[in-house]
């Protein structure tokens, strides 16, 4: 900034309320001004590369988790999948700002089930009945992917997010009120999803499923609810057809899940063909677990 006026206040309010770099008064030297304005730009350049050194390290560490839980656990990976769509498609409904927080939300949502074991998991998501330990294990698993992300720089909201996805947020969570309330619409969402997801799992209908959603979900906006319903279940791709495991190409979409001869499974149905993936069930077909034919489709168009 540049003035006349060079009284305190006005020093004071231009640095509280302008969010300046520099406060010249005139009549200024040429050298100086050359030399406050090669300074801004620079600085203006460092906040522009740490930025985007920032993001680049955000999306680099979402990726490698994302392909982590897809290896490590697929059922788990395969529901994430389910419930960032539905979690899309509500975002885009409602016009959210920052949508990648409530999809990445999404993503991460099932990560702290690498802790569970994996005939646990698929129990759960079968429908089926759990033991009390094993009950006490999946309420935990929440807390768990929280415990993981909460130190990742911008990631805080989102684990906070993910921890209460099954139970009411706390009204004091230290942050201010704009990310609280994102966090617990965030939470809201993925809830409704999650809920919405296991009940077309048990062949409940749509229309059903928004019904029980209505009841049991104290609270919940009706157009998060509306955004469900709309939503076409997701189909096969087209074009899918039989590919031999060893002639399997990265990007590809398998259309069925890939299991051993005792029932463990090693890939879900939806998952994209990755070098990690690739690596794991050429492993298996090594081993002669699995069958050395799956059906894909093409690459999803970005």
């Amino acid at each position: 900034m540049l003035t006349g006026v060079s009284d305190l206040q006005t020093a004071i309010d231009a640095v509280n309320e302008g969010n300046i770099f520099r406060f010249l008064s005139k009549p200024s030297n040429k050298d100086i001004l050359v030399k406050v304005l090669t300074e801004g730009l620079a600085q203006h350049h460092l906040i522009c590369a740490e930025k985007e050194l920032l993001e680049k390290t955000l999306r680099g560490t979402v990726y490698v988790l994302t392909e982590v839980l897809s290896v490590v656990s697929p059922a788990a990976f395969s529901r994430a999948m389910r419930v960032r769509r539905y979690v899309q498609h509500v975002v885009t409904r409602l016009s959210l700002g920052s949508p990648w927080k409530f999809e990445v939300a999404a993503m991460m949502s099932q990560l702290g089930c690498v802790s569970l074991d994996p005939d646990t998991l698929e129990t759960v998501y079968a429908g089926g009945e759990l033991s009390p330990e094993e009950k006490a294990q999946c309420i935990n698993h929440p807390r768990v992917a929280r415990d993981l992300l909460k130190n990742i720089p911008r990631m805080e909201p989102i684990a906070w997010m993910i921890a209460h996805q099954n139970e009411q947020l706390p009204a004091d969570l230290g942050i201010s009120e704009r990310e609280l309330a994102d966090v617990r619409l965030g939470a809201q969402i993925i809830r409704a999803a999650l809920t919405f997801d296991a009940l077309l799992r048990k062949r409940c209908s749509r229309v059903d499923a928004a019904h029980y959603l209505t009841k049991t979900c104290e609270g919940l906006d009706m157009k998060i609810i509306e955004a469900m319903v709309e939503l076409e279940p997701d189909v096969a791709g087209n074009g899918a057809r039989p590919v031999q495991i060893a002639e399997l190409a990265q990007g590809t979409i398998l259309e069925q899940d890939v299991r051993t001869e005792k029932g463990l499974l090693v890939a879900a149905k939806g998952q994209e063909v990755t070098p990690p993936l690739l690596l794991k069930l050429k492993s298996f077909l090594g081993k002669g677990a699995i069958s050395g034919e799956v059906a894909v489709s093409p690459p999803k168009i970005p």
